[in-house]
């Protein structure tokens, strides 16, 4: 089978993949895979994102396929020494009977592949070589909205320097990431962020280290500015305002590697333009600038040491300086993960600390009331057909790690339980039976409360034709406690008792017609005031027309009838209410391939979702709803997003690019409730478009391989 598709993409082929654990530690390594279409993948145990340049070629004979692989040692990192003894593997996947072949065969049940990989001798005296990348870019840009248009140029550079044998230093100057796909915007009726899914990709990449204790969330450098919402209470009604919703990011530098002990370091720093909204008197012209972000430093150093049996122990030190009367961050975490010399046991847990001041630098290693402490214990069995997971995770009330992390919950003491079993291989009338069950206990961090009991699970069936469906469940036992949703501090807010059970398939995706497809109902029991109930049905064929030519389109619409929460704070007063709430995402996924370095790519996503009100109350001391009939306020919704990316990407040598995308995001929210879709849609298509027309290139020098070549001639 021989789809073709851009680097990195799964596909209907068959493939050949080589791995290398460059430093035999069985911790982490090098993968690198080509399809019987000749495209590429790379990635690392511990990075998925990672990117190589390296080269491989294709033919397709009378009897099968032939790959040729080309990997440069720049492209990968190894100890120094004469004698090298590196861990690999070989695969191949035959895609049109679903079958894996290993070279050295890895059971199913275990969590520590590496263990089972073979050696590989041969490559003494190597010499590590320089390793010197340099990514410039041009760019341009041309946006539309309305009548008005804007233009700008761009350039700056992303540049790679091997530091030693183990060690990397990544840098990007005046980076441009416009190009990036545009997020899933969503009606947010949660006390929390919506957190958005990191596409920029020079934070993709190389960032395992920057991972640890999952305490960074990459997508606050550059983020939304401190003071954006601040700078509209400002604004009079005779003017207008414009105001970047983030911040302009000048440079990002990283140092990251692993030496031949397994000492793994990673430092990176990040800086970004302090931001202004301006605001124009419409009557006189007169503009004023408020500052809604300073200069802001970002930094992150990171330690991480293996140990025996592919144990590991962890520092992770994240620190935000902001210039001026703005408050400083600090968030320190100290992690150990063991595993028994049979990999079958593992211990877990960490301790992190949260420190948030006007003036950090001073107070730095003093005690501080606004401290907040996070600690997790853990024990589990990792290997076998039986697993579990047993997992307590608590977190005082002041800790706060979202200056460069997100975090949702605190006055939190969270105990789960993880059983699963699992039948990898065949048996009975099952290819694969997957199984999975989760009991969850909430208590109050401070009182030491039960705020909620809770499971979740999933069973899945996989039949000898590859198809399989599976089983989803999720109960809350008995109402529940909400320390946020009330949105004030103290305040509870009760949620109630419910189930949820849903059943869906997924079909073979080695067939040219393939379908994943879910459908469930919850309901919520009866309370003095109120029974809810929630249903939801999602559907997404999958098409692969020809090998250039594949399409996706995905529905999904939820209907949550009598639910509770949090209405809006009018005149001061926080308000909640009851509401039905029903929600409709179409989304049309395209890709065509002229050639594997040659691809037009299209995604539309059209949301919708609309809520009315039943009632509005207010919260008694239990954190009930008590029902207002004084209150004469509105806090129905009717909210749509609509975006459009269209891609043409030409790879036109190895690490090298020319994009050109075009992007179209239409927003548009209100009160007046409209049940008609296309209704929905004429009238999103009727509010101010924002049409962006970018063109990037990108050119890859490998510095010592072109100053070599120039010498040569010369």
């Amino acid at each position: 089978m021989t789809q073709l598709g851009e680097r990195d993409d799964r596909l209907n082929a068959d493939h050949f993949t080589v791995s290398f654990d460059t430093y035999n530690k069985k911790l982490d390594a090098f993968t690198f895979k080509v399809s019987a279409s000749g495209v590429q993948s790379d990635s690392r145990i511990s990075d998925e994102a990672f990117n190589a340049v390296w080269e491989s070629a294709v033919q397709i004979v009378d009897d099968g396929w032939i790959v040729e692989i080309e990997i440069p040692y720049y492209a990968i990192r190894f100890p120094k020494g004469e004698e090298q003894l590196w861990k690999i593997n070989f695969l191949r996947e035959i895609r049109r009977s679903r079958t894996e072949l290993q070279w050295s065969l890895v059971p199913k049940e275990v969590e520590t592949e590496i263990n089972y990989w073979g050696d590989l001798t041969g490559l003494d005296s190597i010499k590590d070589p320089a390793r010197i990348s340099l990514s410039p870019y041009v760019s341009s840009f041309a946006e539309f909205e309305g009548a008005e248009s804007s233009y700008g140029f761009g350039a700056g550079a992303d540049l790679k320097v091997g530091l030693n044998e183990s060690f990397t230093l990544d840098m990007t100057l005046l980076p441009d990431f416009s190009q990036v796909r545009s997020d899933n915007i969503v009606k947010n009726l949660g006390a929390f962020e919506v957190v958005f899914e990191e596409q920029r990709p020079f934070f993709q990449e190389g960032v395992d280290l920057f991972n640890l204790g999952d305490l960074f969330y990459s997508r606050r450098i550059g983020g939304v500015p401190e003071d954006y919402l601040k700078a509209f209470d400002q604004v009079d009604s005779n003017e207008t305002i414009e105001n970047p919703n983030t911040a302009r990011l000048i440079n990002v530098t990283k140092v990251s590697g692993r030496n031949k002990n397994g000492l793994g370091i990673g430092i990176m720093n990040a800086i970004t333009a302090p931001t202004t909204a301006t605001i124009e008197n419409t009557e006189t012209g007169e503009k004023r600038e408020v500052q809604t972000n300073p200069l802001v430093n970002y930094n992150i150093v990171a330690i991480d040491q293996n140990l025996k049996n592919n144990s590991s122990i962890y520092f992770i030190n994240l620190n935000t300086s902001r210039e001026g009367p703005f408050i400083d961050a600090n968030v320190s975490s100290l992690g150990l993960n063991l595993i028994n010399k049979k990999s079958n046991y593992a211990v877990n847990g960490d301790v992190k600390i949260s420190q948030r001041d006007g003036n950090l630098s001073a107070h730095a290693f003093s005690e501080d009331p606004g401290d907040g402490v996070s600690y997790t214990l853990g024990f589990g069995k990792i290997k076998g057909n039986f697993k579990f997971d047993l997992q307590s995770v608590n977190k005082s009330p002041n800790f706060n790690p979202n200056d460069l992390g997100v975090n949702f919950a605190t006055n939190i003491r969270e105990h789960a339980l993880e059983l699963q079993y699992n039948k990898y291989n065949p048996f009975w009338k099952l290819n694969g039976n997957y199984n999975r069950l989760t009991y969850t206990m909430q208590q109050d961090y401070t009182t030491g409360e039960v705020l909620k009991n809770s499971y979740e699970g999933r069973l899945a069936f996989i039949l000898p034709s590859f198809n399989a469906f599976f089983l989803n469940i999720d109960a809350q036992l008995g109402d529940g406690i909400d320390l946020f949703e009330s949105r004030s501090p103290g305040q509870k807010f009760i949620t109630q008792e419910y189930y949820y059970n849903g059943i869906g398939v997924s079909t073979d995706y080695s067939k040219k017609v393939a379908l994943d497809a879910e459908i469930g109902y919850g309901h919520s029991y009866f309370t003095d005031y109120v029974e809810g109930s929630y249903f939801e049905v999602g559907v997404e064929p999958i098409l692969q027309i020809s090998d250039k030519f594949s399409l996706r389109p995905e529905s999904n619409y939820s209907r949550y009838l009598n639910g509770q929460g949090y209405a809006g704070t009018f005149n001061g007063t926080p308000k909640y209410g009851v509401r039905d709430v029903r929600t409709l995402t179409n989304i049309l996924q395209g890709k065509y391939l002229f050639k594997n370095n040659l691809a037009l790519t299209l995604r539309v996503r059209h949301y919708w979702s609309y809520g009315l009100y039943d009632y509005y109350g207010d919260l008694d001391e239990e954190g009930y709803i008590i029902p207002d009939p004084t209150f004469t306020e509105n806090a129905d919704f009717n909210f749509n997003a609509f975006n459009t990316d269209l891609i043409f990407t030409w790879q036109f040598a190895p690490g090298s690019f020319i994009n050109v995308v075009y992007k179209n995001n239409l927003q548009h929210d209100e009160q007046i409730i409209r049940t008609s879709y296309f209704n929905n849609l004429e009238t999103v298509f009727d509010q101010g478009q924002r049409n962006t027309l970018t063109f990037k290139l990108v050119y890859f020098f490998d510095v010592v391989s072109s100053y070599k070549k120039v010498f040569r001639r010369v």
